[in-house]
């Protein structure tokens, strides 16, 4: 028997620290400390004002966008990114530097991982045929992977599986940069180094030690200024000397080297303290411990066969012979993202087709918020609340992984990606289990009847097919996750459900903030482009205007732009100017909430394409938005459940011939809307929004047809006149008016 108080939802809970970034209605703010029921803020500027906010409230800020974090934002390290690159985001940047700086990134991943497994000294003879090992390492690695998922590389497809190697010299540039920056994709800038070699005396070595060790200081004293003190202290020094027994100083170049060649543990310690050394080395050989929520996670796609799992779940011959030939003919794909410390999922979308790019970013995408909606909608008894801000996840080597744009997307949310080999199942064993549980065992706690009713057998017409549901079908795989699969016990838990380790661990460790309001929109948002027009940016008959845009136009009455948008929102897209992506509001009021998929059914039922239909009143389009979100399609599209991956282009079409600019105004005097008052005389109109009057109609008037020639039937029809009066529009208000009206 259920316990109420496993329905109850869990709490929300994020874990702030002093170097996040606070926005809360466009004031910043920093966090000062957690209290029983929530947290206590210090305005960052003016008069530094503190307020206190409770969780709820907090979780109530994030979910509307009015409240932003950006996690780090005051660290060190951020502000050092911030000074190279800005605040432009990866995905801003093009495949040609993208790609050079994720190779660049590869090749200090693969060092780290090297050093971590042996001793290796970074000088240029040694690092040189190590590098050709390590790169032969790779590829194999990654063939190994393709071979997994039953594929083979040939010549036309392994380019990106071929490492370059760099020079040994501008490797350790890279990887110096990239180790003080944490890690930071942002360091990894081009470098320059050297390695002379020169026979120098023992008093002379001796000074130069002096030097070179004077590098692992709290002070953080950089290599230029060291070379400089050092020639200064050699150049006082022989002054009383003769030249014959002057002191040579080492070269900026070599100095430079022998400072990289000191122990990386060495040099942390001493410029960064013994603490953050040991902290650094031990994860890397030791792993990440896991006792946070959303700390780690894993993603992949798995093939649904129904046939083999009906089969072994006995299902299968509770079916008719009718239902199972439907059945066998269904082929699903579940796209899923696990939290391994919890073995909770936190974003799962299930498809009729094959996974692609756009897949994976609907997955990810639902890591950061909550999925009640979704379960609601399915049948489901218990919330699905579990989501957060990315850390670190672990995916195979598919293509749509591997792509720059997915881990541009990732490092802008703020996650490193981990890519164990496919045929290493260990390496990914909570995602790999979780699968093949769900193919074993969850299927036992439904019946044979509940597929039955999936299928349509076409009683009308005996001869048709048994076709099988789809959307019922994925209700009952997400009633599997929700309702069975977060409330079974799970032995690498000790016993407990995944639902209760994420009670239980949430109530001390909680997870990261995820990307909300603006920042959320700008990594997540389905990218989009368009031509600055007189009307501002122009998406499917919404106007998107500010002051920036139109001053890009002034500057350039042809420019096209990129611009982000968020699906489940119409108010607002992001448009990449410059180094920034700059959130533009859309002119119609009302869209808040507003989704892609109600809009354009709303849109299509209006039948805009129609030149009387231009000038709308705020009544019609509310109406018809109103009769959108009560149909099941709609619905269903704005949760995600069994729909294809929006894809905008295949909606060009209704931009380009139902969708123009549309004005709307609102009505003169408070009266009913003027569609639904055309819905009188109008049976299109009068279907689309209901009867609009309870009155029976009259009986018609029989009318007495004259005797004819049949020569009216060769006129031309006189126009019909609406029996009710269009509304008079001020002049002002309607721009296609003439200048001197007589009924003013």
């Amino acid at each position: 028997m259920i316990n109420e108080r496993d329905i109850t939802p869990i709490e929300v809970r994020y874990r702030f620290s002093e170097f996040d970034r606070i926005l809360i209605d466009g004031v910043d703010y920093t966090w000062d400390c957690d209290t029983d029921d929530g947290m206590i803020l210090v305005e960052t500027e003016g008069y530094k004002k503190a307020i206190s906010r409770t969780r709820s409230q907090v979780a109530d800020l994030m979910r509307k966008g009015r409240m932003t974090v950006h996690v780090g934002y005051h660290h060190a390290r951020d502000r050092e990114r911030r000074n190279k690159i800005g605040n432009r985001l990866l995905g801003q940047l093009d495949d040609a530097p993208l790609k050079k700086a994720l190779w660049r990134q590869t090749w200090c991943d693969l060092l780290i991982e090297v050093k971590s497994r042996q001793k290796v000294r970074l000088a240029n003879g040694k690092l040189k045929p190590l590098m050709a090992t390590v790169a032969e390492e790779y590829f194999e690695r990654n063939k190994k992977s393709v071979e997994a998922n039953r594929k083979a590389l040939q010549v036309t497809n392994d380019d990106k599986y071929k490492l370059k190697i760099p020079a040994a010299k501008t490797l350790r540039e890279w990887y110096g940069k990239y180790v003080k920056a944490g890690c930071d994709i942002s360091a990894l800038i081009d470098g320059k180094g050297g390695n002379p070699d020169s026979p120098f005396t023992d008093d002379e070595r001796h000074l130069h030690a002096l030097f070179i060790l004077k590098y692992a200081s709290r002070t953080k004293p950089s290599i230029a200024h060291l070379h400089r003190r050092m020639c200064a202290t050699f150049n006082r020094l022989n002054r009383s000397r003769p030249p014959e027994k002057h002191l040579r100083p080492l070269g900026e170049t070599w100095f430079r080297e022998k400072i990289n060649a000191l122990p990386d543990f060495f040099k942390m310690a001493g410029r960064d303290g013994e603490r953050k050394a040991r902290l650094y080395f031990q994860v890397v050989m030791n792993g990440m411990p896991k006792k946070l929520p959303m700390q780690r996670l894993e993603a992949d796609e798995w093939c649904v066969d129904l046939q083999t799992i009906l089969l072994d779940a006995g299902l299968w011959y509770e079916l008719t012979p009718k239902e199972r030939a439907a059945y066998e003919k269904v082929r699903l794909w579940l796209s899923g993202i696990i939290d391994t410390t919890t073995k909770c999922i936190v974003g799962l979308k299930i498809y009729e087709q094959a996974p692609s790019i756009n897949t994976a970013f609907e997955t990810l995408e639902m890591t950061s918020r909550e999925k009640n909606d979704i379960a609601l909608a399915a049948g489901c008894r218990f919330p699905w609340e579990m989501h957060g801000g990315l850390r670190t996840i672990g995916t195979d080597s598919a293509s749509w992984y591997v792509s720059p744009a997915y881990r541009a997307t990732l490092i802008d949310a703020g996650c490193s990606v981990i890519y164990p080999p496919s045929g290493e199942a260990y390496l990914r064993g909570t995602i790999e289990r979780f699968f093949r549980t769900i193919s074993q065992l969850g299927l036992q706690e439904f019946s044979g009847k509940t597929f039955s009713n999936v299928v349509e057998k076409g009683d009308s017409d005996p001869e048709a097919e048994a076709t099988v549901r789809t959307d019922l079908l994925i209700n009952v795989f997400i009633r599997l996750i929700v309702d069975v699969y977060h409330n079974t016990p799970h032995a690498g838990l000790g016993g407990m459900t995944p639902r209760q380790a994420w009670r239980e661990m949430t109530r001390e460790h909680w997870p990261t903030p995820p990307l909300t309001g603006h920042p959320a929109r700008d990594v997540f948002g389905i990218p989009y482009r368009a031509k600055v027009t007189r009307a501002g940016i122009v998406f499917h008959g919404i106007q998107y205007w500010s002051e920036q845009v139109h001053r890009l136009r002034m500057d350039d009455k042809d420019v096209w732009v990129d611009f982000r948008l968020n699906p489940r929102d119409l108010s607002w897209i992001s448009v990449s100017v410059g180094d920034a992506y700059l959130p533009v509001p859309a002119t119609i009021d009302g869209l808040e909430g507003i989704s892609f998929y109600r809009w354009v059914s709303a849109a299509k039922q209006l039948r805009i394409y129609d030149r009387e239909q231009l000038d709308l009143i705020r009544h019609d389009v509310d109406d018809a938005l109103e009769w959108a979100a009560k149909q099941a399609d709609v619905a269903r599209a704005e949760m995600g459940l069994g729909t294809p991956t929006l894809d905008l282009e295949k909606y060009e079409y209704l931009q380009e011939k139902m969708f123009r600019h549309v004005k709307i105004r609102k009505a003169i005097r408070e009266k009913g809307s003027s569609v639904v008052e055309k819905a009188k005389t109008s049976p299109e109109l009068a279907r689309l929004f209901g009867a609009v009057s309870k009155r029976a109609p009259e009986p018609e008037k029989k009318k007495v047809v004259p005797e004819t020639n049949g020569a009216e039937r060769r006129r031309k029809p006189t126009p019909v006149v609406a029996a009710v009066p269009a509304e008079y529009i001020p002049p002002d208000e309607d721009e296609f008016a003439p200048s001197n009206r007589s009924d003013r």
